[in-house]
């Protein structure tokens, strides 16, 4: 009996196709839709696509809000209170602070994902800190990256298709390239 090389190869890649889409196909949507914890707003300030250690607020008790996994529970923690808050259903969130004049440590917790900074209330931001302070915005992704891993995804799919399905789709594949 000969070891056939080809027979094995099909014969694996006939067991191992489906579970490989499927598989990439999970971490994909997971990756690609899944909302990750942010924080879009300090009171009337937006701070969307924007991470500093530090912010300032001139205003009272501002409330919170962003965005975190849908219909998840988060917690806000302000100095050594902690409160538990609920994202709705589209993963929106929101938490009206109590807090009064100085800086204040706020973490944001949503599982493993982790928001932290000093909120400096009624204060003026130093002169210094003013000029050092990037003003570039980061940028915020949205159908661009949905359409990114569409295309990647898409990318896979046709060379999983034509190098792993077929050996004569490959070869016709190949030999058209080539003719061009």
């Amino acid at each position: 009996m000969l070891f056939n090389l080809e027979d094995t190869f099909s014969m694996f890649t006939k067991i191992l196709k489906p579970f490989f889409i499927f598989s990439l196909f999970v971490v994909l949507l997971k990756f690609s839709f899944g909302a990750s914890l942010s924080l879009t707003n300090i009171g009337a300030l937006a701070t969307e696509g924007k991470s500093y250690s530090e912010w300032w607020y001139m205003g009272r008790s501002p409330l919170l809000k962003g965005t975190a996994e849908p219909s998840s529970e988060l917690s806000i923690k302000i100095g050594d209170a902690v409160s538990a808050v609920a994202a709705d259903s589209s993963g929106n969130w929101s938490y009206q602070t109590q807090i009064s004049e100085g800086g204040h440590l706020i973490t944001i917790t949503q599982g493993e994902a982790s928001l932290s900074f000093t909120l400096h209330m009624g204060q003026s931001m130093p002169a210094a800190m003013e000029t050092t302070q990037s003003t570039s915005e980061v940028p915020i992704t949205g159908i661009n990256q949905t359409v990114a891993i569409a295309l990647g995804l898409g990318i896979i799919l046709t060379a999983t298709y034509l190098y792993i399905a077929d050996n004569d789709k490959k070869r016709v594949f190949e030999q058209k390239i080539l003719d061009k």
